[in-house]
């Protein structure tokens, strides 16, 4: 059986881990994130199996509530970050979907400057 002290240190930990995230999320470190994320996810499913005790006194109780505040705050900073990077990548991918548009309507024409077979320039 897991016991408060341990229980609330497990919370102090996914708190850094949320903080460390969100660093890396403010610092474009994209790549990163996506491991941070993974073994975020794991810890809270870790967490969500740990109950937490009917006899909390109200300092611990306090404490708990500050810590999970920061944590859904810090999440909420990454879903926002996430969202800004999602649009830029979007963004990315029509200016690319339109430039491979043009380049394949340009490059069915030939070239400039080069003249037919058929012509001959001294008539």
């Amino acid at each position: 059986m897991t016991t408060l002290s341990q229980l609330l240190k497990y919370y102090q930990q996914l708190q850094l881990l949320s903080r460390h995230i969100l660093a890396l999320a403010n610092n474009g470190a994209w790549d990163e994130v996506v491991e941070q994320e993974i073994i975020y996810i794991q810890s809270v499913e870790n967490l969500s199996k740990m109950p937490i005790p009917d006899n909390l006194g109200s300092v611990m109780q306090l404490q708990f509530r500050k810590i999970l505040r920061e944590i859904v705050e810090s999440e909420a900073q990454i879903k926002e970050l996430l969202q800004k990077r999602m649009d830029e990548l979007s963004s990315l991918m029509q200016i690319s979907v339109k430039q491979h548009s043009v380049n394949a309507a340009y490059g069915e024409l030939p070239p400039q400057g080069v003249i037919p077979d058929n012509i001959n320039p001294q008539e």
